[in-house]
């Protein structure tokens, strides 16, 4: 009895353990999947908030298979007149044997002259980003919370913008990026930085319109002093106050400031630091 029962175990206990093993589940590119005929992109459309859905389908009824969607993929508009889009964010998902999935993707514009895509835009797939394009996607794949100036940082690449768009609320993240894309494309680093009215759907989507300028004034005092900071037109008006008689520490002194431009005319004004009613620094911007 005791030899039939340690025959059993052995006859089933490899089978038990056979039957345990999922089977691997092959990974391939989106690219070489749907080269090699394994699924379907049936549609690439815009959902709005600077997403693009793709529906896919996994057409082997049997196996199924994982999807790498790379850095830099990249989607060209159905409509001429709109804008290529980018997507960042490197993701790999499970497409389940005859199933479909509709996974949705922040994307970036290519084309700041184009208008922006509307509501149920639809796109197709282009190749893959390379170049200056690809090293910058791969290095904003890394930064979080940073749509806005991803999204002029890249513009800077495909269309030549210089670098005053890249402002990020937080200044460290700011200068990462700045510096960045100072290096990759050979412009100098921004002065200051803007906020630039968003286009709308359908419309040219850099508006090159200002919203808010953020700039900062370091400097180092030789002794405690009494600072004002104003902000002046060309014409020598002021058009904010940004603090008046504020007690400064001596030594190094560094602050930000920002101008309102919605409701301000197209010119040059600049920001002064005033003590003693002398200009002690100044810095010019331009809205």
């Amino acid at each position: 009895m005791k030899f039939i029962h340690l025959l059993s175990l052995i006859l089933v206990f490899p089978t038990l353990l056979f039957a345990a093993v999922p089977p691997k589940v092959k990974t391939l590119s989106l690219n070489h999947a749907i080269q090699q005929k394994i699924i379907s992109l049936n549609k690439v459309k815009y959902i709005g908030k600077q997403s693009l859905q793709l529906t896919i389908k996994n057409i082997h009824k049997r196996k199924d298979i994982k999807i790498h969607f790379p850095t830099g993929l990249q989607f060209a508009s159905k409509d001429s007149s709109e804008q290529d889009q980018i997507i960042l964010q490197e993701r790999i998902l499970l497409v389940r044997a005859g199933k479909s999935i509709s996974p949705s993707f922040v994307s970036y514009c290519t084309q700041s002259d184009h208008l922006s895509p509307g509501l149920n835009s639809e796109f197709k797939l282009k190749e893959n980003a390379n170049g200056q394009l690809l090293e910058l996607a791969q290095f904003l794949a890394t930064i979080k919370d940073s749509q806005y100036t991803s999204q002029h940082a890249v513009w800077a690449v495909t269309n030549d913008h210089d670098l005053k768009g890249l402002h990020h609320n937080d200044f460290k993240t700011a200068l990462k990026i700045q510096k960045f894309v100072a290096d990759l494309t050979g412009k100098p680093l921004p002065q200051y930085t803007v906020r630039y009215r968003d286009g709308s759907e359908r419309q040219v989507a850099f508006t090159g319109e200002t919203i808010l300028i953020y700039g900062n004034h370091q400097y180092t005092l030789s002794q405690d002093a009494l600072v004002t900071c104003q902000i002046f037109n060309e014409a020598g008006e002021m058009v904010q106050e940004v603090f008046k008689d504020m007690k400064q520490k001596k030594g190094k002194v560094r602050f930000n400031f920002h101008l309102k431009t919605m409701d301000l005319p197209k010119g040059k004004y600049v920001s002064k630091v005033i003590i003693n009613n002398q200009t002690f620094k100044e810095q010019w911007v331009e809205a």
